[in-house]
């Protein structure tokens, strides 16, 4: 026998080893799926701009950048902020460090993270680590900006957009235990501060002409528009961390919405753009006193020949992008298809958004509220967003396949043409109908002319012929 035959005698398998392998096997889910706070560094997507949109910029938060001397001011600060906190109370302090230093506690904080991640720092040291940046945050809530003479406005603001990426985050049950033991509780300030920094935020309702008048204003409560219905729809699940706090605000599913009977499959659509649905006479509205992403709407105008988009109002600033990205890839490492409702959203405006003129029809329906330096930087933001994002196709599935069907429609286009040929003026209305009323009397005239009877000669008209030989 020869050495190949051989070999292979000695690697031949039977069906029953075969089968016993297969049922044997086990799915091991990636390590991106099973963390709450991936780190970005390694996935392949984030790799280009890792750097500008993930790295924090004046404050390290967690485990992933502790010890980066980039951010050695910020944690001289980390300490004294903690004893502000506790009121300078050491044993409020030990008690908290004993607390997040139960073994048992620092590997279920440290399960949170990638695997290996923390290897590196001690037990001690994380526990440390853990206390510190709770204390920081909670203190920057708990205080006001006098209370903080070491950070400048500018810091400030690179403080709360550091909070806001997704590798610079603790587990939010680290910040519940320290605001219980301190007995300081701040959810009310980060409810307000999460307000702040929302892109998405509910329209301003114009008040009544009873409203505006001082003494009714003094005898009826005016109701605040940043609540948006908060306690209706609240969602008893603690988040993993903070940014999870806010991106939860965004994607809350309105409870008391009634949900639709009817079904729809998924028809597929073939309009590009915001353009190309305003030619078909549909116009674009925001939606009115939401915060959440989760809902699009659409309904019939004018005679059933127009129709209204209405889309959750989004506010841009030059953070945003840094928040979104952070949004999307929290969506796409930690999230199931089914609620990843950030990023099908802007896959949705993507989608409406080729160029200027799609940013300008909806920034002037308020769908877009534009704080950056011109139109086209928005449409190229939303354009390098959405480059290779995976959404929730269905996640907006009926009130898209309506908008197809509204687009599909010759009537729906054909009216929609001639309101927007002739009724975009003043003048070119006046002139229709001028032509309308011209045409309608020369028809008449015509009619008449063809149609009328022959009428008898009265005496007069005897007398013309008579004399003039008619």
């Amino acid at each position: 026998m020869s050495v190949v035959e051989q070999t292979q005698s000695s690697i031949e398998v039977t069906n029953d080893s075969i089968i016993d392998v297969i049922s044997k096997a086990t799915v091991i889910p990636p390590q991106s799926q099973t963390t709450r706070i991936p780190r970005l560094s390694t996935m392949p997507r984030e790799k280009a701009d890792y750097k500008k949109y993930y790295v924090p910029k004046f404050v390290s938060i967690g485990p992933y950048h502790f010890g980066n001397p980039d951010f050695h001011y910020a944690e001289t600060l980390k300490p004294v902020f903690a004893m502000r906190l506790v009121h300078g109370n050491k044993e409020t302090l030990r008690r908290l460090l004993d607390e997040l230093g139960e073994p048992e506690r620092v590997q279920h904080l440290r399960s949170f993270y990638e695997e290996k991640s923390t290897a590196h720092i001690g037990d001690k040291e994380f526990s440390k680590l853990m206390l510190l940046d709770s204390c920081f945050i909670l203190m920057l809530f708990a205080g006001n900006f006098e209370d903080f003479p070491e950070l400048n406005r500018n810091q400030f603001v690179v403080v709360a957009q550091d909070l806001m990426l997704l590798e610079n985050q603790i587990p939010f049950e680290v910040l519940t235990e320290v605001m219980t033991l301190t007995e300081v509780n701040c959810l009310k300030d980060i409810e307000e501060f999460i307000n702040v920094v929302s892109f998405v935020r509910p329209m301003r309702r114009k008040r009544t002409w009873l409203q505006k008048l001082k003494v009714i204003r003094l005898l009826l409560p005016i109701r605040n528009d940043t609540s948006s219905n908060e306690g209706e729809h609240e969602d008893d699940e603690e988040p993993s961390h903070f940014l999870a706090l806010v991106r939860a605000k965004l994607t809350k599913i309105d409870k008391t919405l009634k949900p639709t009977i009817k079904s729809f499959k998924y028809e597929g659509w073939n309009f590009r753009n915001a353009s190309e649905l305003v030619n078909a006479g549909i116009s674009f509205k925001a939606l009115k006193e939401t915060t959440s992403l989760t809902r699009i709407e659409f309904d019939k105008g004018w005679w059933e020949f127009s129709g209204n988009v209405k889309l959750p109002p989004i506010t841009l600033y030059d953070h945003t992008k840094q928040m979104l990205l952070n949004m999307i890839a929290y969506e796409t490492y930690c999230c199931p298809i089914h609620d990843a409702w950030v990023t099908t959203y802007v896959w949705l405006l993507d989608c409406l958004i080729d160029d200027v003129e799609d940013v300008k029809v909806l920034r002037k329906a308020w769908v877009i509220d534009n704080n950056l330096s011109s139109d086209k930087e928005v449409a190229t933001l939303f354009n390098e967003i959405a480059i290779d994002i995976v959404p929730n196709s269905s996640a907006y599935n009926e009130a898209m396949n309506k908008i197809q069907r509204h687009y599909a429609s010759l009537s729906n286009t054909l009216f929609s043409q001639l309101k927007n040929e002739y009724f975009k003026s003043p003048w070119a209305m006046f002139a229709l109908l001028g032509a309308l009323i011209a045409l309608f009397l020369t028809g008449v005239q015509t009619y008449y002319t063809v149609w009328s009877p022959e009428s008898k000669c009265d005496d007069l008209c005897q007398f013309l012929k008579i004399n003039h030989h008619l």
